[in-house]
This record gives structure tokens, sequence and C-alpha cells, in this order.
């Protein structure tokens, strides 16, 4: 059974075009998320703490935490900048950090937006 997530701290996307946040069984799957129009005025690190904090907001909604979530994939436009992005990870997380890939990229859909994250996480997974 799919059920989809939505949390009032996420802009939601255009009717029938994606969904931000599924879950199937105990697995919560995250589409890639960004800092919207409010990109273009903030720094890596900003774009970046403002996408967890989305992130967060999402997995909890679907009953879990942050702690649960296990994968990440980041999308950056200039990858000099990953030093940014490795700080805003390091005080949004605590204990074992999530797996992780990042990947430059040219380009993000939102002007502006230097930074996209998408994820999973499992239901539970960090109290077992």
């Amino acid at each position: 059974m799919i059920r989809r997530i939505v949390s009032p701290a996420v802009p939601e996307p255009a009717p029938g075009s994606f969904s931000n946040c599924l879950v199937v069984g105990d697995t919560v799957y995250l589409s890639g998320l960004h800092a919207g129009a409010e990109a273009a005025g903030m720094t890596v690190a900003q774009q970046t703490a403002k996408v967890l904090g989305m992130i967060e907001a999402l997995v909890n909604a679907a009953g879990a935490t942050k702690q649960d979530i296990v994968k990440l994939t980041i999308y950056l436009t200039d990858v000099g900048t990953r030093a940014e992005v490795s700080q805003a990870r390091r005080e949004f997380f605590t204990g074992d950090f999530p797996c992780s890939t990042l990947v430059g990229i040219a380009a993000l859909a939102a002007p502006g937006a230097a930074v996209e994250i998408d994820a999973v996480a499992i239901v539970g997974a960090s109290t077992h």
C-alpha cells in the first residue's frame, strides 16, 4: 500500500506532476527538494539547512525521525561549495550519518537553487 505524505512546511507540487513524499511499508521516499523561490538570496549552507528541515518535516509527518534517514542524494550546481553542504549536514545529523551521494550538475529547475536533496528513510530504523 502506498501512502502520500504532506506537511505544511513543504510546498506541494502542482497536481498531476509528482509527489514530494511516499511511504511504502516502513520505507519513506522523498523527491528532490530545494529551497524554492527563496534560494536566490541564500548561501549554499542556508539552502542546505532549509532543505534538510523540509526533509525532516516530511519524514516526521510519515512517522519517522531524521535519525531514520538512511540515504541522501545531493545535487549541487557547484561542487566547489561542497564544504558548505557538509557543514550543514554536520549541524543537522548526529550519531551515524546516512549514506550519501553528491552529484555535480549544471543547473536545477528552480532559479537560484544551488542544492537539491532527495532522501530515503526507514520508519523506526534508529530504534532497532
